[in-house]
């Protein structure tokens, strides 16, 4: 189980997500981030830095929806799943006339709270966060969740303190559980829905 809770993302990450940025959260190491769970929660100083630089001398605009991914518990789910998902699902969703951001948050030893942070730098209007969970049960599977960032007036709401009951999880993404292809259909209409109605979460469904 410890060499599962410490795999790392490998060689795939070019594949599921050629233009990316690579940060890392306010925890020191594996073990600070298991032991510790706030410290996966925030990106670290350095990466905030890093993360605006690369927006602003690109002269990005700013995302609509910015895609977020997390080793979390389980970095092989990423590694296993990622690649049939992301590619497919930038797919659906430009072609539903959603702007994504060009270049992919992705985060080392990051936890959900982590994307909300990475939507506060990029000043996104919603994310979607993948997350490797489940380990040790050889089923290695991967969750999404699904945050629009904006209060009634259109401010941002992005915060360390934002409840999880506004994010909406599309879970068990795995080819013995919810298949990929399955999943970015869920989760395109999911997103649009969100972004049209501009909520997520508990409130999607009032």
């Amino acid at each position: 189980t410890t060499e599962i809770y410490t795999l790392s993302l490998h060689d795939a990450l070019p594949i599921f997500a050629p233009h990316h940025i690579r940060v890392q959260t306010r925890a020191r190491d594996r073990d600070d981030y298991l032991a510790h769970p706030a410290s996966g929660e925030s990106i670290c100083d350095q990466d905030v830095a890093r993360i605006r630089g690369a927006l602003a001398s690109a002269g990005r605009r700013r995302p609509q929806l910015q895609i977020v991914v997390s080793d979390g518990l389980n970095a092989n789910a990423v590694n296993e799943n990622a690649r049939a998902i992301l590619p497919p699902l930038r797919r659906a969703l430009t072609a539903a006339g959603l702007h994504v951001g060009d270049v992919d948050v992705v985060i080392d030893n990051g936890r959900v709270r982590a994307g909300y942070h990475a939507g506060a730098i990029v000043d996104a209007d919603a994310i979607v966060h993948f997350i490797g969970e489940r380990p040790g049960t050889g089923l290695d599977t991967l969750s999404a969740y699904l945050t629009y960032g904006r209060d009634a007036a259109g401010q941002p709401r992005w915060s360390p303190d934002l409840d999880h009951s506004a994010t909406t999880a599309v879970c068990g993404i795995h080819r013995r559980g919810r298949p990929p292809a399955e999943a970015v259909d869920e989760i395109a209409r999911l997103v649009r829905r969100i972004v049209e109605t501009r909520r997520s979460g508990v409130a999607l469904h009032e």
